[in-house]
């Protein structure tokens, strides 16, 4: 994601020259596409356009700033998640990881 940060702390996905807080130039900043999920609410009517159920999440990227997201997911408070841009809205998904483990007997004839 791109965005903006200022030295003061602030950090915006906006495109912003100067910061809201302190008013000093932002400088550009790019961050990783994940984050940790802040709050989370269920909506109760889902806006036209939208197919039931989406459900807004408060997500924190590391060092960078906080992000409302859409998802169509039930997410808890400190989920991982991933981050895309649909048409200008933040989408998030549960990141998952697939874990495994090999058994190599079963590869010995």
């Amino acid at each position: 994601m791109k965005g903006s940060k200022c030295r003061c702390g602030f950090a915006t996905v906006a495109d912003r020259r100067k910061c809201p807080r302190c008013g000093k130039a932002l400088t550009p900043k790019e961050w990783p596409d994940e984050g940790k999920v802040l709050s989370f609410e269920e909506l109760q009517v889902t806006p036209e356009g939208f197919d039931a159920p989406f459900n807004l999440a408060l997500v924190g990227v590391e060092e960078g700033p906080k992000v409302i997201c859409w998802t169509s997911g039930r997410l808890k408070v400190d989920d991982q998640v991933t981050i895309s841009d649909k048409s200008s809205r933040f989408v998030c998904s549960p990141k998952t990881e697939l874990r495994f483990e090999l058994d190599e007997k079963q590869f010995t004839t």
